[in-house]
């Protein structure tokens, strides 16, 4: 089976999971979500933002009645291995610094075999961004696709390697006004992280100007 056909399975099994339980929203964001907005990126893993009270019925709903598995960190093998229920895992997460909380995430796979980690929505810009989620298709399912801007506002804030490369890739793929459509959404919610944000994408779109341009002409004989 083909990648794009996991990953489609699992958006189908989200989509249908949070429709059962009550009070529950999500939005696609990470990787995935900036495959969606024509970043090529390549992600073996999906993230959801979820209602951060449905955080746990949404993993049992996923578990009880789609046959996913739930996962806990081992310590001695330092990876997720199998558990017999949904486990909440308390992470020390920077996009959290400045509400003075700890990511609350439940990882999971599809019986397919991707890797899906639930996350909270615990910071009022990630319930923002599932409440601003617009539905769009990807991998042929419809499912809510949170704002390209809140989604670079995360990467900026957790201050990772990738994070940030995953900016600087969308900085170089996506057309100039996308960007900076998505720049002024993060400047409205956080000002100070939406300037690093503008920063790194900046010198990014740099590497694509010329330094110069000089008119071809075809060499005399």
């Amino acid at each position: 089976m083909t990648t794009d056909a996991v990953v489609a399975s699992a958006l189908l099994d989200l989509s249908r999971a949070v429709r059962s339980v009550t009070n529950a929203d999500w939005a696609l964001i990470g990787g995935q979500a900036l495959i969606v907005y024509g970043v090529p990126r390549e992600t073996l893993d999906a993230d959801a933002l979820v209602s951060s009270d449905a955080l746990g019925d949404i993993a049992v709903t996923l578990v009880s009645t789609f046959g996913w598995t739930p996962l806990v960190y081992d310590e001695r093998v330092d990876d997720y291995v199998e558990s017999e229920e949904p486990t909440v895992h308390f992470m020390d997460d920077p996009v959290l610094f400045d509400v003075h909380e700890e990511r609350r995430m439940i990882p999971l796979r599809t019986p397919l075999g991707l890797p899906v980690e639930l996350l909270a929505a615990q910071h009022p810009v990630e319930q923002e961004m599932i409440e601003a989620a617009v539905l769009r298709v990807h991998q042929g399912v419809k499912i809510p696709v949170a704002p390209l801007g809140g989604i670079l506002l995360v990467k900026m804030k957790a201050d990772r390697k990738k994070d940030v490369a995953a900016v600087e890739q969308t900085a170089e793929h996506l057309p100039a006004a996308t960007v900076q459509e998505a720049v002024a959404w993060a400047r409205r919610r956080d000002p100070a992280t939406a300037e690093d944000l503008t920063a790194v994408m900046k010198a990014s779109r740099a590497r694509r100007v010329p330094l110069r341009k000089d008119r071809y002409s075809r060499p005399k004989r």
